[in-house]
């Protein structure tokens, strides 16, 4: 991602990096390079999606607009589906210290990566989610309910789950 002032520095820009990388038998994707005007005087909202990210303008706690990132919605769906699919997976195969430890990892990884500067938020939608789906997937493993939300948040005082934190500040 390279951010101009002008639109006409980002065609130029766009341009040399194209000559650029022919010297070392490469080609822009022209389906996923595209120059996006990100302009505050938008009348529409002006958003666009980057790496699993959607970026907007926000206003920050002094009261200035300044551009902001949050997970992607569809990302944010398709990783709770993995985790649905994973947990049903997993939930007999495994005792269950073991595949919290996994869980723990899963979740860990999903905060490094999305943890950036002003995303705590749909960190925490997201992990709240998991471990609602956890409860639901666990309490179907037999006949008989495995945990009711008391005993559940027992076993989580015992064994935490990572915290949403900021790894990356952006700005």
């Amino acid at each position: 991602m390279v951010a101009c002032e002008y639109e006409k520095d980002a065609i130029r820009i766009k341009g040399a990096l194209g000559k650029r990388l022919e010297k070392f038998k490469l080609k822009l994707n022209e389906e996923k390079t595209k120059i996006v005007k990100f302009d505050l005087n938008l009348k529409n909202k002006a958003t666009f999606n980057f790496l699993g990210f959607t970026i907007y303008w926000g206003t920050s706690r002094n009261g200035v607009k300044v551009p902001k990132l949050k997970t992607m919605g569809k990302r944010m769906c398709a990783k709770l589906k993995r985790v649905t699919t994973w947990i049903k997976e997993v939930r007999n195969k495994y005792r269950l210290k073991e595949m919290w430890r996994m869980l723990i990892l899963k979740l860990e990884g999903h905060i490094r990566y999305y943890g950036v500067s002003h995303n705590i938020r749909a960190i925490n939608a997201f992990l709240q989610h998991a471990k609602d789906l956890v409860f639901k997937w666990l309490n179907r493993r037999s006949q008989r309910k495995s945990f009711n939300w008391e005993q559940f948040n027992l076993f989580i005082e015992a064994n935490p789950l990572p915290k949403a934190r900021v790894c990356h500040k952006l700005f």
